[in-house]
């Protein structure tokens, strides 16, 4: 079993993430600025710093075989924030991973970072997980920044990074109509954690983290390459009356509202 640094590791997703993780066997170190809820247990280890701090980003490398980096502002911001959190904050966890020997990362990319996609339900599996970018916003440029990061310390350190293009995350099931087709399961994102942590060979990945949704515009293939063969299925888990009852959502292109909001500012 391996030992993973999980940056960001109180929010969503890392909470989400940690029980599931611990389950199969794995130590984690837990890096965020806010303590974990719930509280650190058996098999953790708490580093309570913010990202730029690299002192402690050093501290909590030791002994970690795999960075699933979470870290960073989770919605769209102001460009000098975003530059500095989400672009500036992975440099420097790469920087700091590469220069301890650890060469296994999981980048939190988004599906923000291909937002200017059409949306077209009537072409499942169109849109590949390695597309080109085409971000919808500040935030999504700086996760389309996040892959080329990983590209180039890929190139240059031979390190093995899966850049993971999550969408509608939601533990259990689906709360949006636009996660009817986009929805993130945690057990799936487990499951892609588990094919990083499994990687021998040098290379970069851009990859759909989504779960096998019926009827999906994204096209899982780049990551079933890696091995990475999302179970969950929202048309499993929610009824058409529940999906019906869901408020209108803007569904004209990949990202959703975040293709329409101001740019610097987040959502009200």
């Amino acid at each position: 079993m391996a030992t993973l640094l999980i940056t960001g590791a109180a929010g969503r997703i890392g909470s989400a993430l940690r029980p599931r993780l611990l389950a199969a066997g794995h130590s984690l170190v837990l890096f965020d600025a806010r303590e974990p809820d719930p509280p650190v247990g058996d098999g953790e280890r708490f580093v309570p710093r913010e990202l730029h701090d690299r002192a402690a980003l050093e501290t909590a490398m030791i002994g970690v075989d795999t960075v699933v980096h979470l870290a960073g502002i989770p919605t769209e911001a102001t460009w000098d924030d975003i530059v500095e959190t989400n672009m500036t904050g992975t440099k420097d966890v790469l920087e700091v991973a590469a220069a301890n020997g650890v060469l296994r990362v999981l980048l939190a990319s988004s599906i923000h970072a291909v937002g200017f996609v059409a949306e077209e339900h009537d072409a499942p599996s169109s849109v590949p997980g390695d597309r080109l970018p085409r971000p919808d916003s500040y935030y999504g440029v700086s996760k389309a920044v996040m892959e080329l990061l990983g590209s180039l310390f890929v190139d240059r350190f031979e390190m093995s990074i899966v850049s993971a293009r999550i969408a509608a995350f939601a533990p259990e099931r689906p709360h949006s109509r636009r996660a009817r087709w986009v929805w993130t399961s945690a057990d799936d994102l487990a499951r892609l954690v588990e094919v990083t942590v499994g990687l021998t060979e040098p290379g970069h990945h851009v990859v759909w983290a989504t779960s096998r949704n019926s009827g999906s515009q994204v096209d899982l293939t780049a990551g079933e390459r890696i091995g990475f063969r999302p179970v969950d299925d929202a048309a499993a888990v929610l009824s058409d009356e529940e999906f019906a009852a869901m408020p209108d959502e803007e569904m004209r292109w990949l990202g959703g509202s975040m293709a329409t909001q101001p740019l610097g500012e987040p959502a009200p």
